[in-house]
Parts: C-alpha cells; sequence; structure tokens
C-alpha cells in the first residue's frame, strides 16, 4: 500500500553564520524595484520599512534575543549567504553593530540615526556577531515557506503582512513576465525618477495605501494612452519620454498620496468609470506629455485623449463617439498662429449622467484585520446592491459584528458587550474619547461622531432585521446609507487598531 511513496524531506540544515557574510536580498519583495547593490538595498529597506525595522530593533535590544521559533532562511551563492527570509533583521543587525552606516545616507540619517542611538544605548545587550539560519538548497525551497509565512502579523515587532505590491513582486519573481501593470508601473517610476525625492515619496505612499487602486488606474487604456505608457511582457515604458511624462506623473502621485480626493471621497470612489478617469485627467491637459496635444482636432482627426479602445466602449458606440469630437471641434479657439488652442477649449456637450452606485464597501482597505475579514469585505465589495440586496443587508451586519469584536479586543477589552451598537460606539470612543460630546455644525462635525449620535439600539436594529426579520425587506438606497454612516468608522478601526493580539 505504501509501496510508491516517500519519506518525508528532511529539514533545511541549520547553522551559525556569521553576520559579515550575510546579505540582503536585492531582489526583496518589499522594494518597489530590484536593488542593484547592498548599499541601494540597505537603503531600499529603510526607505519602505524603516518605521517598522526601528520597532523590530527596539524589540530585539530589550529581550537580548533573536526568534529561536522563526528562524531566517539563507541559501549559499558565490561564498556568500543570501538572505530570503528576514532581510528585515538582518537590516536590525547591521544598525546595532554600526549605527554609524546612516551617515552615509542624508535622509535616513536625518530620520533614524538618533533613534537607533537611543535604543542602543539604552540596551544592555551586546550585538550579536552571528546568526541562526536554516539554509535552503535552493530560492525555490525557501519560497515555499516564505509564501506560507507571509500571510499575517500584528505590528512591527512581529512578522510582517506582506501588502498587495509585495505578493506583486513576489510572483513575479521568478517570471517578470507576470508583473502586473501595477508593479510595472511602480517600477518604472522608481527607476526612471531615482532623484526626484518628491516623487518617490508620493510613490512609496501610494504602492503602500493604494496599491490596488494603482492597479485600477494603470489598467485603463484611457488611462494610458492620455499619460503614454507602453506594457509588454511585463515592463512598462514612457511613450513620450521620461522628461515629458514627469509633471504628469509628479502630479497624480502627488493626488493619490493624499487619504481623499477634493471631494471628501476615497480616490476607489471618486474615479470608478471610463468617464471618471477620462475627466480626471483632462483637468490636467496642460501637463500631458508635449506629444499629447489636440492640435489634430482642428485637422479632423480624433484626439487619443478622447479615444477609447475596444475595451472600454462598445463599437456601438463609435457614432456617438465622433459626434462628440465635432461638438468638440465646434467650440474649438484657433490661435494666432491656426493652430489648436487646448487651453480655451470649451466642451458643448452636456454632462452624462452618472449611474447610482451599485456597490458597498468598494476600495475600503482592512489590511490591519485578519486576512477572513479582509476576505469578506472584499467579497461583499463585489455585491452588486440591486441584485443582491438582502445578502448585501446581511453581511453589512456581519462585517460591523467581526470587526468591533476584533477592534476591541486588540484594545484589551475583554468585556465585550453582546449588542452591536454599544460595541461600535464602545469602539468609536476608543479613537475619539470626545465622540459623544454634542454634534456641531454639519460641516464641523467629524464622521466618527455622526456615527457616534446616530448609533443606537433602535438604528442597529434596522440593520439586525436584514439577518433575523424573515419579512424584513431593504431597499439599495437604505444599505448605502448605511453602509456610508459605517466606512469611515471601519477606516478608523483600521487606522487605530491595537497591539494585542487577536485569539
Amino acid at each position: 500500500m505504501h509501496a510508491n511513496k516517500q519519506p518525508i524531506r528532511p529539514h533545511f540544515p541549520i547553522k551559525d553564520i556569521a553576520i559579515q557574510l550575510i546579505d540582503l536580498d536585492l531582489r526583496n519583495s518589499r522594494f518597489p524595484r530590484d536593488a542593484i547593490s547592498q548599499s541601494d538595498a540597505f537603503e531600499l529597506m529603510l526607505n519602505t520599512v524603516g518605521d517598522e525595522c526601528i520597532d523590530l530593533l527596539r524589540d530585539l535590544t530589550r529581550i537580548g534575543r533573536l526568534n529561536s521559533s522563526d528562524l531566517p532562511i539563507v541559501i549559499f551563492r558565490d561564498g556568500r549567504y543570501i538572505m530570503m527570509e528576514g532581510n528585515r533583521r538582518l537590516t536590525c543587525l547591521l544598525l546595532w553593530a554600526n549605527p554609524s552606516i546612516l551617515h552615509d545616507y542624508a535622509v535616513l540619517e536625518k530620520k533614524y540615526f538618533s533613534r537607533v542611538e537611543k535604543i542602543i544605548n539604552d540596551s544592555i545587550y551586546l550585538p550579536p556577531t552571528k546568526l541562526r539560519v536554516a539554509i535552503a538548497q535552493t530560492e525555490s525551497d525557501a519560497d515555499t515557506w516564505i509564501e506560507r509565512k507571509h500571510t499575517g502579523g500584528s505590528g512591527g515587532a512581529g512578522t510582517v503582512e506582506w501588502g498587495a505590491a509585495m505578493k506583486d513582486r513576489r510572483n513575479a519573481r521568478n517570471d517578470p513576465t507576470k508583473a502586473s501593470r501595477a508593479m510595472a508601473f511602480v517600477e518604472l517610476i522608481s527607476s526612471t525618477y531615482a532623484d526626484e525625492e518628491d516623487i518617490l515619496s508620493s510613490l512609496e505612499k501610494v504602492r503602500d495605501k493604494r496599491y490596488s487602486f494603482i492597479q485600477r488606474f494603470v489598467d485603463r487604456s484611457v488611462v494610458r494612452d492620455m499619460i503614454g505608457l507602453d506594457f509588454s511582457s511585463g515592463k512598462m515604458t514612457f511613450r513620450y519620454g521620461a522628461e515629458a511624462s514627469m509633471p504628469i506623473i509628479r502630479k497624480i502621485l502627488s493626488d493619490f498620496s493624499k487619504p481623499k480626493a477634493d471631494s471628501g471621497k476615497s480616490w476607489a470612489r471618486e474615479l470608478d468609470t471610463v468617464s471618471d478617469f477620462r475627466i480626471y485627467l483632462e483637468k490636467y491637459l496642460n501637463l500631458l506629455p508635449s506629444t499629447m496635444n489636440y492640435e489634430n482636432i482642428s485637422h479632423g482627426s480624433t484626439p487619443i485623449a478622447l479615444q477609447d479602445s475596444s475595451n472600454d466602449i462598445s463599437n456601438a458606440h463609435s457614432n456617438a463617439k465622433v459626434n462628440e469630437v465635432d461638438e468638440m471641434k465646434k467650440s474649438a479657439t484657433l490661435g494666432k498662429s491656426g493652430k489648436f488652442d487646448r487651453e480655451n477649449l470649451v466642451d458643448l456637450r452636456p454632462p452624462r449622467p452618472n449611474r447610482g452606485r451599485e456597490n458597498i464597501f468598494r476600495g475600503l482597505k482592512m489590511d490591519n484585520f485578519t486576512y477572513r475579514i479582509q476576505e469578506i469585505v472584499r467579497q461583499t465589495s463585489f455585491l452588486n446592491i440591486s441584485r443582491h440586496n438582502e445578502m448585501a443587508s446581511v453581511m453589512l451586519r456581519v462585517i460591523l459584528d467581526l470587526t468591533a469584536y476584533q477592534f476591541l479586543r486588540s484594545h484589551g477589552t475583554n468585556q465585550i458587550p453582546r449588542d452591536l451598537d454599544k460595541r461600535i460606539k464602545m469602539a468609536i470612543k476608543i479613537i475619539d474619547p470626545n465622540a459623544s460630546d454634542a454634534l456641531g455644525s454639519a460641516e464641523n462635525t467629524s464622521p466618527l461622531r455622526k456615527a457616534f449620535h446616530a448609533t443606537d439600539s433602535d438604528s442597529i436594529k434596522l440593520v439586525q432585521y436584514a439577518v433575523h426579520d424573515i419579512y424584513s425587506g431593504k431597499t439599495p438606497n437604505e444599505v448605502l446609507v448605511l453602509a456610508d454612516r459605517y466606512t469611515p468608522v471601519l477606516e478608523a478601526m483600521n487606522d487605530h487598531m491595537g497591539s494585542n493580539p487577536v485569539i
């Protein structure tokens, strides 16, 4: 019966290696691009997860011992050991042994040197010179365990969960042609504008906080056409060159690095349809690459910025598109040179009607909650509330219940109320201790405070009836109102998650 079975494979050999023989992984999945040297890898590590490294360094120097149940994984290559899993720990140990390494990086020195020096001076322990590691034979052997490990975490002192950008880089590590457009866009910006600190700073915020939105942004053909982005075999390039593209890239990254659009909506809600993306970019016509202009309108051809690929608009609308361009021609103003003056472009077309919202929690970031809760929110966001209204109502109630419970437990609350309204109000009070104060003027009262005062046993029953009352029925608008009320609460809970592990 067991004749064809093989014995279980042996564990990786374990060995104490001198830290000076271990190198950071140049292709670390945390990085926005591959590093070109150990110095570059060290800088990228602190630029991407510097605060988490400081948390871990503080923890290591206080405890005086590395986690014996979680060994770093290395592979041996050309007389050196490459850190496949444990790069954050190695960075901390390098800082512990020689904090003056920060003097080679002006920005990092200013940000971290005094903190690192204080942490080390406060420690009663000497930095280790050796590191116990597990030695994998190949990179693919190591990958099996690395991918299994990075599915959860609790703060900088524990295992840090990979975000969407890191997972994207990991998936494309051994086959670059599988890189997504978002990953290719990040690598293009990171490598092309390496000397533009403001662009890189905005890029890192967007990559960390809104990577899935960047994916949606560059996946739109109208965006790629207007900005001039070409994508092939996992690589993205500028159609009109880096210099011509810099103004619009700087602007969009600056915009997207902000928590919300000027309208107060999240970016995922602000830019949803093809039309939304086009209108957004048309606000910055003067920043688009110089080759990308509207002079060809006066010669009877359709401008690139008004074209949509067949993926975004069906052929049935092609005649309507021509008519739209004709209207633009009628409103065009010619300058003294006889060329089209795009600064005075007036669009005489009536505004397109906006479709009503069909989803709740679309684009809601819940990365500090458990993977199960994240997945429930993600799947709920795909429900069309017009077609699946009852299901959306039920899931709204479930999400509020689960998230409030985890949030309260993460802050050490042991006596968690059974009633959902009390759970929600207790969570809001942790985030905003003054939430119960009287409401001010509508425009000056925070969404959290409004939600606190709108939450009582009766109002919450409107949500609970969707679950427990066999005769209850809710309209899509009611679901939207409730979802909009509690979305700021969910976002705030995610941003203010406590440090106590949820068991």
